[in-house]
């Protein structure tokens, strides 16, 4: 199962779901989302769902949620990778 059908099924259902998710900054960070739905604004790459632990709105890129309750879809984003990192071998 890919991420999209996760989240299709989490906004299906109506479920609470934790999350890992990756800022474009590279910092990593877990929390529990609710009330889910496509972005109507950002489109169908990106999710707007009620953050539980700060109890406000927030959009998240799809790409960068890294796992679901607890099941991986890890991405590497150039910006975890490093400096060092210059080209692909």
């Amino acid at each position: 199962m890919c991420i999209e059908e996760v989240i299709d099924r989490a906004i299906m259902f109506r479920q609470t779901i934790e999350i890992e998710y990756c800022t474009r900054n590279g910092k990593v960070f877990s929390c529990r989302i609710a009330e889910l739905e496509y972005s109507s604004y950002y489109g169908g790459g990106y999710i707007q769902a009620y953050r539980i632990d700060i109890g406000e709105e927030r959009t998240f890129k799809v790409s960068r949620i890294q796992k679901v309750n607890g099941h991986c879809f890890t991405h590497i984003y150039w910006n975890q990778v490093g400096d060092d990192f210059k080209r692909i071998y």
